[in-house]
Formats: C-alpha cells, sequence, structure tokens
C-alpha cells in the first residue's frame, strides 16, 4: 500500500482500553480523512474537529467497502465513505496503579 493509494481516503478506527486484569473500560471510535505518513505512522484528522490524530502503521490497512454505512457505538454517528478500517486494543500498563 503506498501514499498515493491511501492519501484523502477516509479510515475509521475502534480502540479498545484495557484495565490489568484484560476487563474493557473504554471503547472510542474515531474516523477522519488521512493526511500523512510518518516512520511506522498515520495519521488523518478527526472528523469531529478533535485534531490530528495518528495510530500505528506497517503499511497495511483494512479495506472497508465504501458504500457500506457504520453506526459508531459510542455516539450512534453513521459514517458512510469509510475505505479502511484499524482497531487496536491498548492494554494498562502493569506497572500503572
Amino acid at each position: 500500500m503506498n501514499d498515493d493509494t491511501i492519501f484523502g481516503k477516509r479510515i475509521l478506527v475502534g480502540l479498545t482500553y484495557l484495565d490489568r486484569a484484560g476487563a474493557v473500560t473504554k471503547q472510542i471510535q474515531l474516523h477522519g480523512i488521512i493526511s500523512r505518513l510518518a516512520e511506522h505512522s498515520l495519521y488523518f484528522e478527526r472528523s469531529d474537529g478533535g485534531g490530528e490524530f495518528s495510530i500505528p502503521f506497517d503499511g497495511e490497512l483494512d479495506v472497508a467497502d465504501p458504500d457500506s454505512i457504520y453506526t459508531l457505538r459510542s455516539t450512534g454517528e453513521s459514517v458512510s465513505g469509510v475505505h479502511f478500517i484499524a482497531s487496536w486494543t491498548i492494554h494498562q500498563n502493569p506497572d500503572e496503579g
């Protein structure tokens, strides 16, 4: 996947946060337009006006159906025109309280 195939495309990102015991503490869904790549990072402009957000990037993304409509669990917002999807699970550091 190269820069030309992803810049200007919409991405939907799901983040799931787990506590030390593995229980879900928070789930967030964000979407926006991919704006740039840096070494091992993909950046997109959040559609909610929250600015730029980055996720780890290894050169691969899951392809979405841009004709599908996705309903965000966190807000109920309907999102269409999604080209790529990424999801991440964030584990609480066992050394943190």
